[in-house]
């Protein structure tokens, strides 16, 4: 099924707000034949709705996917435009107003008349129900083009795609894809490539994408032959799979909770150049706590030697950003926490503070796990908030890469 995106907002024309809404939907129907050809991202605007709607009603298209505009505020108008664009005179949904009172009046607030344009369907259209919101889908067929509307707030679309909209895709498709996301880390693009040439050239139906980003690559492997997929997703696991840390679309600080859970082993960290940023991936995870005992972020010299114990004698011979400092740190906060691992990090981020011997991007990581302990050393290349998530992408890859051995 061939898809159009129209993404409604000044906010995203303006530099306010990144439109992940369309990177979202273009990377998800895939799964379920899907395929986008086409995106606008436009001002919250009448005419402009229509221009767009009549843009890709002259394109080939299957379906018209709208996020945005159908809050209860006043620039909020995108109801109203397809209304006139259709010709609708919708009608006034008492129960639906009833039941936003009710949600309202639980969560202690004064529910709005403006909220009223919230409660109205359309005649010639159909109502796609909102699990997690207050503001309801709309959906029109036109000239056998399935046009449907989605709040822009990203976890009410998800959960509008989900519930209503694959299905939808995937009934209409009637095409089988089989599909994998392959998530790589501490290999570039080029050498990624390099690995798997003879791969790309043996499995000419099945799709291998490259999907960078400064923290790894993503491979999307897709085709409609299960017999070629399966054997092109096995030969490039075996070449690469020293790389993979997830299989299953997760993050890496998902896949390393998960380890440290199953394993039943608790870690801390102690940060310096990241400064509390591996802390902050690891407790986006829910259920961590049961491993993740706490943090330390020992940015100053002084708060090293205090809350870590840093030896004042290690940092004068060997300074702040060395191997021996990165391990007395790892150690340190494993002692201070009592867990089986003890991660630190200390570097200079830039742009300044660098030296011949010392350049801008010089990181060390310290591993500490129970009685063993090593630094490990790199050489970033980024600026100072890239070397920051970069340091913390490649301590966590540590972390896995440690807990994988000790299934070995």
């Amino acid at each position: 099924m061939k898809i159009g995106i129209i993404t409604i907002g000044s906010e995203l024309l303006n530099g306010s707000r990144v439109d992940t809404n369309a990177h979202w939907i273009a990377k998800n129907v895939i799964l379920f034949g899907g395929e986008v050809i086409s995106k606008k991202s436009i001002l919250d605007n009448e005419a402009d709705i229509a221009s767009a709607i009549n843009y890709f009603l002259k394109t080939p298209i299957e379906m018209i996917l709208i996020t945005g505009g159908l809050g209860p505020t006043h620039d909020d108008i995108t109801a109203n435009s397809l209304y006139e664009y259709f010709n609708d005179d919708p009608i006034f949904d008492s129960s639906y107003w009833d039941k936003l009172n009710k949600i309202f009046t639980s969560k202690g607030l004064d529910v709005s008349n403006l909220n009223k344009s919230q409660a109205f369907i359309p005649k010639k259209g159909e109502i796609i129900p909102n699990k997690i919101g207050t503001a309801r889908g709309i959906s029109y067929n036109h000239k056998n083009v399935r046009i449907i509307a989605m709040p822009g707030i990203p976890k009410e679309m998800k959960s509008m795609m989900n519930e209503s909209v694959f299905p939808l895709i995937q009934e209409s498709s009637k095409i089988s894809i089989n599909y994998k996301i392959l998530r790589t880390t501490g290999i570039s693009e080029s050498k990624l490539f390099n690995m798997l040439e003879e791969a790309i050239g043996k499995f000419v139906d099945v799709n291998i994408a490259f999907l960078p980003s400064f923290l790894g690559v993503d491979l999307r492997i897709s085709g409609h032959n299960k017999t070629s997929f399966d054997s092109a997703l096995k030969e490039i696991f075996a070449c690469i799979e020293y790389y993979i840390y997830s299989q299953n679309n997760e993050p890496l600080e998902e896949v390393v909770s998960k380890m440290l859970i199953e394993k039943k082993i608790t870690i801390s960290t102690a940060e310096s150049c990241t400064g509390g940023h591996i802390g902050d991936r690891l407790t986006n995870i829910s259920g961590v706590s049961s491993s993740y005992k706490g943090s330390i972020v020992a940015y100053s010299n002084d708060q090293k030697i205090k809350l870590l114990h840093v030896d004042e004698k290690t940092l004068k011979e060997h300074g702040a950003v060395s191997e021996e400092t990165a391990i007395a740190m790892a150690i340190g906060v494993q002692k201070k926490f009592a867990t089986n691992i003890g991660i630190s990090t200390t570097g200079i981020a830039g742009p300044g503070g660098g030296t011949a011997k010392k350049p801008v991007g010089l990181v060390y990581i310290g591993f500490a796990y129970n009685s063993l302990s090593k630094a490990y050393k790199f050489n970033f290349k980024h600026d100072r908030v890239s070397n920051k998530m970069i340091s913390a992408q490649v301590a966590l890859n540590i972390i896995r890469k440690n807990l994988e051995k000790l299934d070995k």
